[in-house]
C-alpha cells in the first residue's frame, strides 16, 4: 500500500518536473544560478592553472632549445 502511493508520488512528481515550463522554471532558478555561482567561484583558478601551464610550455620549449644548441655546438667541435 505505502509503495503504491509513493510509486504514484513519484510518478506525479516526474510528470510535473518534465513539463516544459517547469523546466524553464528549474533551469532558470536553479540551474543557471548554482552555474553562475561555480563559474564565479573556479574563476581564478582557471586563470591560475592557465598561467601555469603556459610558464611550464615556456619553460619546456626553452629548455628544449638550449639542450639542440648544445647538442650542436657539442657536434661542431668534435667534426
Amino acid at each position: 500500500m505505502m509503495e503504491n502511493i509513493f510509486n504514484d508520488l513519484m510518478n506525479k512528481f516526474i510528470e510535473e518536473i518534465n513539463k516544459h515550463e517547469n523546466i524553464s522554471k528549474i533551469q532558470k532558478s536553479l540551474v543557471d544560478p548554482l552555474i553562475r555561482y561555480t563559474f564565479n567561484k573556479i574563476y581564478p583558478y582557471l586563470i591560475l592553472v592557465s598561467v601555469i601551464f603556459l610558464l611550464i610550455f615556456i619553460l619546456s620549449l626553452s629548455i628544449l632549445l638550449l639542450q639542440i644548441k648544445q647538442f650542436r655546438s657539442i657536434d661542431l667541435n668534435y667534426s
